[in-house]
Order: structure tokens, then C-alpha cells, then sequence
């Protein structure tokens, strides 16, 4: 495995075709530097169509599906991590559209920067072709790196090592497990370790 490799990771919970299309978005946007694509599902049952193209993906090899009998954010997000054969892990939605330089932006910012969790940008729908470069105060869609506070659990890196080091994810926060990235942050930053956002990724 090369070391520029990366694992990703997409927890799911009931979705289907929007599922299966972030898959094909993500296996096609560099498919030479993605060690794995794990999909840890939580759905109960998928509709036939989705259930066969996702088998059909993991017979292939292009993703490993990994199936929970209980959803749970954090806990599928440990299992990610703990399947992972990469030292960087790369967790997203599973209802994306990712951009061209999005593993590479990853990569590239744990190459330059030591032990860092790499906060992805977030464009949301109603936010395509704008400006955001002079925008105050900071949020996910602006376009200038910094160091942060936060992150947003649908394009976030870390190394599984670091992540590992201070505990996962708090598996405490259930349902929507709203605020679990603020845990875990603080959790991040409170070891002596930052959080950069990334605006190419």
C-alpha cells in the first residue's frame, strides 16, 4: 500500500440511490490514491436496487460493506476507524458531490502539517458559485485556510493513530448525536493537537 493512501469512510443510515451515487462520485474522483472505500451501514433494509448495486460494488472490490445492526453515528464512525488499513482516514456523508482535488487537499495538508485533524470545505446547495473570500466570521464554505476550533462531520480527515490516541468518538451521543464533533474536538485540541481547515478539500 502506498503512503500517500487513504481509507474512506461513509457512515450510512437509510439512504439509496443518493447512497450509491456518492460511491461512484468518490471511486471516480481519484481512484489511485484511495486505499479503501468503507461503508459502514446502518439501514435495516435497502430497496432492491440499492441492495444489489452495493453488492455488486463489494463483490468487486471497490468497496467493503460493512453492515451494523444498530445506528449509531459514533459507533459506525469506530468501526471505520477501526476497519481502516490507512493511517489517514477521510469521513464523509453519504449524500455528497465531492470536487476533483478532495483526497488530494487531504493528503496534501497531513503531508505539510503535523498531526492535524483536516477540516474539509462544506458547500451546501444554495451556496453554489458564490463569493465567499471576504466573508466574516469564518464558516465551512469560505475560502481561506486557517486553523479552527471545529469541525463538520461530513468532510473531516484525521490519522487513525491520533484518533485512536484520545479515544474515538463518544459513543454516549445517540439518535442524531448532535454536537459529537464539538466533543471530540475539544477532546483533539485538549492533547495538544489543531484542527486546520482545508478550503481545497
Amino acid at each position: 500500500m502506498p503512503s500517500s493512501s487513504i481509507t474512506i469512510v461513509v457512515p450510512t443510515y437509510r439512504r439509496e440511490a443518493v447512497l450509491v451515487e456518492t460511491l461512484r462520485f468518490l471511486l471516480a474522483s481519484a481512484p489511485n490514491t484511495v486505499a479503501e472505500l468503507l461503508v459502514v451501514d446502518q439501514t435495516e433494509a435497502h430497496e432492491p436496487a440499492t441492495d444489489s448495486a452495493l453488492g455488486a460494488l463489494h463483490a468487486q472490490g471497490q468497496i467493503r460493506w460493512i453492515r451494523l445492526s444498530e445506528p449509531s453515528i459514533p459507533a459506525a464512525m469506530n468501526r471505520g476507524l477501526m476497519e481502516a488499513s490507512s493511517d489517514i482516514v477521510l469521513f464523509v456523508d453519504d449524500d455528497i458531490r465531492p470536487t476533483e482535488p478532495l483526497l488530494r487537499a487531504h493528503q496534501q495538508a497531513h503531508a505539510e502539517k503535523q498531526d492535524v485533524l483536516v477540516a474539509g470545505r462544506v458547500i451546501q446547495p444554495w451556496q453554489e458559485g458564490e463569493d465567499f473570500s471576504k466573508d466574516t466570521p469564518f464558516h465551512f464554505a469560505t475560502t481561506s485556510g486557517r486553523y479552527v476550533d471545529e469541525f463538520i462531520g461530513c468532510n473531516f480527515s484525521v490519522r487513525k493513530s491520533s484518533a485512536l490516541a484520545v479515544g474515538g468518538f463518544d459513543e454516549n451521543f445517540v439518535k442524531v448525536a448532535y454536537r459529537y464533533e464539538a466533543e471530540f474536538a475539544h477532546r483533539f485540541r485538549q492533547s495538544g493537537r489543531s484542527i486546520w481547515f482545508e478550503p481545497l478539500a
